[in-house]
């Protein structure tokens, strides 16, 4: 049940001021999950009369680009951060219609047991806002 009120909340979402009943929706996507969670709302989309076309981005700056050069219609793949930095630094103005879920991230080691011990074998940074790297020292 929390599936199907996720999908349907998602396509309102993504409808919602996007396009309306026999429109197309253009909607750029990472390839894991976003890609694979607008392939699910979209049998829903379509009994509301909205072709979604997905196109499937390994980088985050095209679809932004091609966004604001309005050869897509949306992006679903970024966090607020990110897209903050985005703006300033290509100065564009593209604003958020929905937030976008952020994945859990993990980090294993068959070497550091615990936090303490982190120390020395890895270090953290950001490299861009919304996009951790890790980096081995």
């Amino acid at each position: 049940m929390k599936k199907v009120l996720l999908f349907t909340a998602l396509a309102a979402a993504l409808t919602a001021g996007l396009a309306q009943a026999n429109e197309k929706l253009v909607v750029a996507a990472t390839p894991v999950p976003h890609a694979e969670i607008l392939e699910l709302i979209k049998p829903t989309l379509a009994k509301e009369g909205v072709d979604l076309e997905i196109k499937v981005f390994t980088d985050y700056v095209q679809p932004n680009v091609q966004v604001d050069q309005k050869r897509l219609d949306a992006n679903y793949f970024q966090t607020l951060p990110y897209l903050k930095s985005f703006n300033e630094g290509k100065g564009t103005n593209l604003v958020t219609v929905i937030g976008v879920h952020v994945e859990p991230f993990g980090g294993y080691s068959k070497k550091v047991k615990t936090l303490a011990e982190r120390s020395g074998h890895a270090k953290r940074h950001r490299q861009e806002p919304a996009q951790l790297q890790v980096q081995r020292t």
